[in-house]
Order: structure tokens, then C-alpha cells, then sequence
């Protein structure tokens, strides 16, 4: 009778034992369910993670460069939004070939910078910024240079593609380097809309920026 108190010490504290254990496991499967349900949110329908916080600018004068933005938007899961003149261009304006058209006087002059209707108000919500554009003598038109004065992409990447018949992206991808110092500026993108699938995947693997498969 006297070793009775002793034992029943020592169940309680095997009992103790096990009951802790117990819900050490419990903790534990909650903690990978939760952690299961967060990688089943991030991804689509595919297993393909969805490219959050990110979002394609584009400006398209004749249809061109909106057809490659919609294309990179629908790849990546991304918003879209285009920029858009407050004074329309028109084709007597897009006429490259006339020297004293708007479009020539504007690429002409540095200072020039064309105003934008409208504006991104949750800009700061996206890390990933795609922004699109045709080459106009060479380099991005103007009101591109008012998109960049009018917000700021400290910290955020900025992922330049471009549409054209001939020119390059790489001048217009050092002038982004340029006005935003602050910013990730990838290699861009030169295509067009009947390329533009295989041309965007390449480009986006380049960059580091493909989704992978889960």
C-alpha cells in the first residue's frame, strides 16, 4: 500500500506523456494541411504558379503592341492596363514618313511629353511591372516618358517588350535604365503578333520570369 502513490505519479506523468505527444501531432498536420492549402492557392488550374502582383502596361497606336500585351498578360496571370493618349493619334499623326507630322515633332523633341488619360491608382500593389511599346525612331514614343515621370518603380522590376518592323529594343531599354535608377530593368522583348508565342516564352525564361510547373 505505501508504493500505491508512487505509481499513480508515475502513470500521470506517462499519461502527461502521451497527451502532449498527441497534440504535438496534431499542431504538426495542421501546420502541412495549411501549408498544402497556401500551395494549392498560388497555383491555376495547370499547376502552374500564378504570377501575382504583376501587371502589363501597354501603349499601342495601331493594334500591334496590344495584341503582344494581351498575349504576355493571359501567360503570366497578370492585370492589364493600356496607356492612352488624352489627344488620340491619329493616321495623318502616325505618318513617319512626313516630317512635320505629330509623331515626328514629338520623337524630335526630348522634352515633349504627351499627356496620358486616365491613371493606375493601386500601382503599388504590382512587383512586376510588363510594359509594352512600338519603336518609334528607334526608341519608346514619348508618352512613355510620361508614363515613367508619373510614377515611381523604386524597387519594382520593369520588364520592357516592344513591337517593330526593324529596330531594335536595346535603346530604349538603356533610357528606362535611366529615368528609373531605382528599378530591376530585364532584357526586353522585340516581336511581333504572329511570333510573338515563342518569342515570349524564350524571352520570359531568359528573364527569369517563366512560371514554373508545381
Amino acid at each position: 500500500m505505501k508504493g500505491l502513490p508512487k505509481m499513480r505519479r508515475v502513470l500521470y506523468i506517462f499519461i502527461a506523456c502521451i497527451m502532449m505527444f498527441t497534440l504535438a501531432a496534431c499542431g504538426g498536420g495542421s501546420s502541412s494541411e495549411e501549408g498544402s492549402t497556401q500551395q494549392e492557392n498560388s497555383q491555376d488550374g495547370t499547376g502552374s504558379a500564378v504570377a501575382e502582383d504583376a501587371l502589363v502596361v501597354y501603349f499601342s497606336a495601331t493594334g500591334n503592341t496590344e495584341s503582344v500585351a494581351e498575349a504576355i498578360a493571359e501567360t503570366q496571370g497578370a492585370e492589364l492596363y493600356e496607356i492612352v493618349p488624352e489627344d488620340p493619334y491619329t493616321d495623318e499623326d502616325l505618318d513617319y514618313n512626313n516630317s512635320s507630322s505629330r509623331t515626328t515633332a514629338e520623337q524630335n523633341d526630348e522634352n515633349a511629353r504627351p499627356t496620358i488619360s486616365g491613371e493606375i491608382e493601386n500601382i503599388d500593389d504590382y512587383d512586376v511591372i510588363y510594359v509594352g511599346f512600338p519603336i518609334w525612331w528607334n526608341d519608346m514614343p514619348r508618352i512613355m516618358y510620361t508614363f515613367f515621370d508619373t510614377y515611381d518603380f523604386s524597387g519594382k522590376t520593369i520588364a520592357p517588350f516592344c513591337t517593330s518592323g526593324g529596330s531594335g529594343i536595346s535603346g530604349a531599354v538603356s533610357n528606362i535604365e535611366e529615368l528609373e535608377p531605382s528599378a530591376t530593368v530585364t532584357e526586353g522583348l522585340r516581336t511581333n503578333p504572329s511570333d510573338a508565342e515563342g518569342d515570349i516564352a524564350e524571352w520570359l525564361e531568359s528573364i527569369g520570369l517563366v512560371q514554373q510547373e508545381g
